[in-house]
């Protein structure tokens, strides 16, 4: 059975470039020397900065790229050239995927005229993440509650007053309390999640935002709120009730470890495992003895494609962290004790991956050491890692969109499953597709992270909805399955797609035309 997956995207919004991203951009002049671009590394903690000339971006400059290079050579001589860049109206989703094939941590933002505007970086990715993962805990809540109680809810996004919450969690934790404050303070909090019923305001999800509101007297909170009309009594109200919890001052702070509260995701569309760090870290590691000098952080630097590295000791026990910003300018003999990071985070491989995000977001920290109970390094995560975990959950939004799409034009109740599909047997609405963006949806499909397709099933047909990329690499690539969600609707429904797509005589994904050209592209 689906449910109103339209009552909730109703109240989701596309995030663009120009939502995440700085206006107030510090930038370099090609004429200037790598000893100005120094001195800005030391006095903005930045690790690289677009390269204009007359406000036009014609590169990049970063910490790598003037290891070791006298400061009087002018930044045009060591800059990269063609950088990847972005414009304002591109989706954060499609910035996710720039950052995560080509590694670049920042993408300058410029306009139709190539003029800098604005600047995103991975950490900007990442707080777009940490602000959308409530929505699908709004879905999976109201399933839970037709479920349980035979009702059907509806569903609001409005302010509620703090004071009129009631809890149904006995505990919240400091340092997730911590992260709460922060994020309240940057306007980067999710709403929480309440419901309404019989003049009853039952807090479902964002305690820890609750109290941190009350803390910081904040009197009113973003919500999705979700109205109930028959008079029952929910089950987390009664738990509560039986521990004494009425109010925001009921619930105990604990100083002890933290406690991750994300959710598990929509049954049936996303994978209800939690994701952690040993799913996306890297277990080959380049690390750097404690003993050793800059001369040793230069060579890997340009050795690897790594800017930055874990420093450990003679145990493999990890105790700094050591980045190129941390050495420009510095002698290749000076010791790496000296000027590496020594207080830095630590993680373990069983680490919630979203909890990790929001950390690397609120200490603007690029790479996280992994260990073990031992304190020994095992893998590093990234923020890029991050990014990849985004990219994979992407689709689920489009499905829904595509479903009330297809209730609203022809009255019909499809029935979603998530399953494979035959490659030969897609039937393609669109005539053509990229090469730049064909060579991106192979790369991922190689590598394990592409989106399933969306499908529409009718007797002896599969018409493909979205994916055409991955279906037309997945038939290049000569693969015969691909992962889709498939939409089963009434059998003597014809699609107005499906029309035009016999229209254009497009039979199979040998008929789609791949054009070679700068249009569309993927990478700027």
């Amino acid at each position: 059975m689906l449910f109103r997956h339209e009552l909730l995207f109703q109240v989701m919004e596309k995030k663009l470039v120009l939502d995440y991203m700085t206006q107030d951009v510090i930038n370099v002049d090609v004429n200037e020397t790598i000893g100005d671009v120094i001195h800005l590394i030391r006095t903005t903690r930045h690790d690289g900065f677009p390269v204009v000339r007359q406000n036009k971006v014609v590169g990049y400059i970063s910490a790598r790229d003037i290891i070791g290079e006298h400061p009087l050579t002018t930044v045009d001589q060591r800059m990269s050239r063609h950088p990847i860049k972005a414009t304002p109206n591109l989706t954060i989703t499609e910035v996710a995927r720039r950052i995560f094939r080509s590694g670049i941590q920042k993408l300058p933002v410029v306009d139709d005229e190539n003029t800098l505007i604005g600047i995103i970086s991975n950490v900007d990715v990442i707080r777009s993440q940490i602000e959308r993962v409530t929505p699908e805990k709004v879905f999976n809540f109201m399933s839970t509650l037709r479920t349980l109680y035979g009702v059907d809810p509806k569903l609001s996004r409005e302010t509620i007053q703090v004071s009129d919450i009631q809890p149904t969690q006995s505990l919240v934790f400091q340092e997730e309390l911590d992260g709460r404050i922060y994020e309240l303070k940057m306007h980067l909090a999710e709403p929480v999640i309440a419901v309404r019923c019989c003049g009853r305001l039952i807090l479902v999800d964002g305690h820890h935002r609750a109290i941190a509101a009350q803390m910081l007297d904040i009197s009113e909170l973003d919500a999705y709120v979700v109205y109930i009309e028959a008079d029952i009594e929910l089950g987390l109200e009664k738990t509560a009730h039986s521990m004494n919890i009425y109010t925001l001052a009921d619930v105990q702070i604990d100083d002890g470890p933290e406690h991750s509260l994300i959710g598990s995701f929509h049954p049936g569309l996303i994978s209800t495992e939690k994701k952690v760090i040993s799913d996306y870290m890297t277990t080959h590691v380049f690390s750097v003895p404690v003993s050793g000098t800059v001369k040793d952080v230069i060579w890997l630097i340009r050795s690897t494609t790594h800017d930055g590295f874990p420093v450990v000791d003679e145990e493999e026990c990890v105790v700094g962290f050591i980045a190129a910003r941390g050495i420009v300018g510095a002698a290749a003999s000076d010791p790496i004790a000296k000027l590496m990071e020594g207080e830095l985070l630590k993680i373990n491989p069983d680490s919630d991956l979203t909890s990790v995000a929001r950390k690397m977001f609120r200490f603007c920290i690029q790479k996280l050491p992994v260990t073990n109970h031992q304190n020994k390094l095992i893998g590093i995560i990234t923020n890029v890692d991050v990014i990849r975990s985004q990219i994979e959950k992407v689709t689920p939004e489009k499905v829904f969109d595509y479903i009330h799409t297809l209730k609203t034009l022809y009255g019909v109740q499809p029935q979603l499953s998530r399953g494979m599909v035959s490659v030969v047997r897609l039937m393609p609405t669109q005539s053509k597709v990229y090469m730049d963006e064909l060579d991106g949806r192979s790369y991922e499909i190689v590598k394990g992270l592409d989106e399933p397709l969306i499908v529409v099933r009718r007797p002896g047909k599969l018409i493909l909805i979205d994916g055409h990329h991955r279906a037309v690499a997945a038939n290049l690539m000569h693969l015969k399955e691909l992962e889709a969600y498939i939409i089963d609707i009434d059998p003597d429904i014809e699609l107005g797609i499906e029309k035009t797509a016999r229209n254009m005589r497009l039979r199979s994904l040998d008929d789609v035309q791949v054009l070679d050209e700068s249009h569309c592209a993927f990478l700027a």
